[in-house]
């Protein structure tokens, strides 16, 4: 009877080792965002790094990913879908550009990763967007400002003139 169950028990933690080993993947996958695109300014793309380490992957597989930027409260502002063909490691970078319309604040780009399969898994990494100064704006402001400022003292000076004649 001891035999019985000792067998019974030896053969349920063998195929507890057998089964469980094959079921845990090694896969690591990150998102990484370059420190020049750590802060970006509204109305330009954000770049990014994607890393994939799959070394029991035996050949090819295709997995679909999907990028989604999304604000503090959830609100998704930008969506990338791309589908890569990865064997045991992969690195590549992708770009998703944020809309004008963004307000700044801290952001978040998550990546979903799926094969056809079962796997399904999902990372995230974060960045600033910074208020959109635009250049050509500024510019046009200060050069209207000069041209006021030199219109004021032309008129200045030919009224000036004029009252002297009249005198």
């Amino acid at each position: 009877m001891k035999t019985k169950y000792f067998l019974t028990a030896c053969v349920l933690l063998f195929l507890a080792m057998a089964i469980l080993p094959g079921s845990v993947s090694a896969m690591s996958i990150s998102v990484g965002i370059p420190e020049k695109y750590s802060e970006i300014k509204a109305g330009e793309k954000v770049y990014f790094e994607t890393e994939v380490k799959w070394p029991e992957n035996a050949g090819r597989k295709d997995l679909r990913i999907e990028y989604s930027v999304k604000n503090k409260a959830s609100g998704e502002v930008a969506y990338l879908k791309v589908l890569k063909a990865i064997e045991t490691q992969a690195s590549f970078m992708d770009a998703i550009s944020i809309p004008e319309s963004v307000p700044p604040g801290t952001y978040k780009i998550s990546a979903k990763f799926s094969d056809y399969g079962s796997l399904s898994e999902e990372v995230a990494a974060s960045f600033r967007v910074s208020k959109n100064t635009n250049s050509i704006q500024n510019y046009l402001i200060a050069i209207i400002g000069i041209l006021g400022v030199i219109a004021v003292f032309v008129v200045t000076e030919l009224f000036v003139l004029t009252k002297r004649k009249n005198i």
